[in-house]
């Protein structure tokens, strides 16, 4: 699997941490949001993190204070916050963050800064799976592509809404159109098989979807959608 940018969401407000979590995941990011100090400070102890995105006006204290816990010299900091006076931007900017964006942020400005921020630090991004919903085709990162069933695209498509996390066999089987009390697990079983096979037979290479026995399945590709 290609190396990809982890970022970690610092976000107090939940609709726009998962706003961002999503849009950055679904452009090839691995991004995972915290809502508080508290959590950031757990979540940095135990997972790998290249980038983080920082609100300062956090519900247990400023953000600027988690800077001073940790060394992320090696890192990079986006401050987001509302903040917006020139005095707040000077503070940010000395406490080490290599871009200050005052909310509200545009998503598609914030990935342009993640990619910029990306190459100084030498952080090598993903290459990125492409799932195509008009075409009905997969993209490989070698730029090949295959197309998909109906099924085959409804199964993905579910499947890539949460990248590099399990999706559940009952949420997969819904997607599908059936019904989770009387539809036959061993179908499904089938359909992943099968749609394996397609990819390593026309894209060559192995499909990045991974059987969480018990639970369901995960994509473990980046992927994007258009």
């Amino acid at each position: 699997m290609h190396n990809a940018v982890h970022i970690l969401v610092v976000e107090d407000e939940p609709a726009l941490q998962e706003a961002m979590v999503t849009y950055l995941n679904l452009s090839g990011f691995i991004a995972d949001g915290v809502g508080s100090l508290a959590g950031a400070e757990g979540w940095m102890q135990t997972h790998r993190f290249d980038i983080v995105i920082l609100d300062l006006g956090l519900d247990d204290g400023d953000g600027l204070s988690l800077l001073s816990q940790f060394n992320l010299q090696d890192k990079g900091l986006i401050i987001t916050t509302a903040r917006s006076e020139l005095f707040d931007r000077l503070i940010g900017l000395k406490a080490g963050a290599d871009i200050y964006l005052v909310k509200p942020v545009v998503l598609e400005e914030l990935v342009a800064n993640i990619h910029n921020l990306s190459r100084r630090l030498n952080i090598t991004p993903a290459k990125l799976w492409v799932l195509d919903t008009s075409s009905w085709l997969l993209e490989s990162p070698d730029n090949l592509s295959v197309k998909l069933t109906q099924l085959e695209m409804a199964f993905l498509a579910c499947l890539v809404r949460s990248p590099s996390e399990v999706v559940l066999k009952d949420s997969l089987i819904v997607a599908l159109g059936q019904d989770p009390s009387e539809y036959d697990p061993r179908r499904m079983e089938v359909l992943v098989r099968r749609l394996r096979t397609k990819i390593k037979n026309n894209l060559y290479c192995d499909a990045p979807i991974e059987t969480v026995h018990g639970q369901g399945y995960v994509f473990t590709g980046a992927i994007s959608k258009r």
